[in-house]
């Protein structure tokens, strides 16, 4: 399984990525992503204990059920996408309002075959439905349209146990699709991936913006003592000099690491607050994800790609009415 344009760390990578899935697999893990990138990290692998219950998804998906929300989707073209040149080369954008509702209700079985979804064994085989709550519009030359689309399924996947952080894809199917210029959403089966968190246990956030404002302290602490290693620099001898460059050596060489070990604490945590949305039942979701359409490559077609067409926003979560 391939995905082409995969985001990592806090940007984009232009690279096409392979992920693997079911032992065969290699997975990608999802990270905070902001307005300036696309996600967070999208994967990243990991391997855990299946008889752990510390691993099970099934938590989360329960918590997941019945959450609605509404969906700003922006549906162009992207740095690295893997799509043909000519698809939305004049940089113009679809945009789309989607509100969605995470139901309790099990997948089918056609869609209950989507490896995208499912990642490895630890998410188990069970795949619930996404129930679309509008038919977004959109205007262009032809006037105001409406964009079909049909129930899909989501799944998620644990993708740091410490952190609860998870990989969350879904699916919804236009089967008509939707163009406005030279952007046109392909009429098939649309991914969704992002990330999200589980903070039923506050203390496990609270420790981690400790734990940040820690090592930002430290970093700056170490930062003021080579400006001042430096300013003593210029009443001192060779020999002395020497000495604190030998010192000026081991400070750098700490506050890279410490800046290595913050960004990782940053991307396991939700703990960028202009990146994330809080949302019901004690999830925390990146406020921002990709959305994806899958070809099929290889000789027997069996190789499956995901390349990026734009991506979409966490506007708001509602109440079910």
């Amino acid at each position: 399984l391939e995905i082409h344009s995969c985001v990592e760390g806090n940007s984009l990578s232009t690279a096409p990525t392979t992920i693997m899935m079911d032992q065969r697999f290699v997975f990608l893990r999802p990270s905070i992503i902001t307005a300036a990138s696309l996600l967070l990290l999208l994967l990243q692998t990991h391997a855990f204990n299946p008889s752990s219950p510390i691993t099970s998804t099934t938590p989360l998906l329960t918590r997941l059920q019945d959450i609605q929300c509404e969906l700003a989707l922006s549906i162009g073209r992207i740095p690295g996408t893997a799509m043909p040149p000519e698809w939305a080369a004049s940089g113009a954008k679809l945009g789309l309002t989607l509100e969605l509702e995470f139901s309790n209700e099990p997948a089918d079985y056609e869609m209950n075959k989507e490896r995208l979804l499912k990642g490895d064994a630890l998410m188990g085989s069970k795949l619930y439905t996404t129930y679309p709550l509008n038919e977004p519009t959109f205007v262009s030359n032809k006037g105001t349209e409406v964009v079909k689309v049909l129930p899909g399924a989501y799944g998620c996947q644990i993708q740091q146990v410490q952190s609860q952080q998870y990989a969350l894809r879904f699916f919804i199917d236009c089967p008509d699709g939707a163009t406005r210029n030279d952007v046109e959403l392909p009429a098939e089966r649309i991914y969704f991936l992002s990330s999200c968190w589980n903070v039923e246990d506050e203390r496990v956030l609270t420790r981690a913006v400790k734990r940040q404002k820690e090592m930002e302290e430290s970093i700056q602490e170490i930062t003021q003592q080579l400006d001042d290693i430096e300013k003593e620099q210029q009443g001192n001898n060779l020999f002395q000099k020497a000495l604190k460059f030998r010192e000026s050596v081991d400070l750098v060489e700490k506050r890279g690491k410490l800046k290595l070990q913050l960004q990782e604490l940053e991307q396991a945590y939700p703990l960028q607050s202009g990146s994330v949305i809080r949302g019901p039942n004690n999830i925390m979701f990146a406020k921002e994800g990709v959305i994806a359409v899958k070809r099929l490559r290889g000789a027997m077609g069996t190789r499956e790609q995901y390349h990026w067409i734009g991506t979409f926003t966490y506007n708001e979560f509602f109440e079910d009415e």
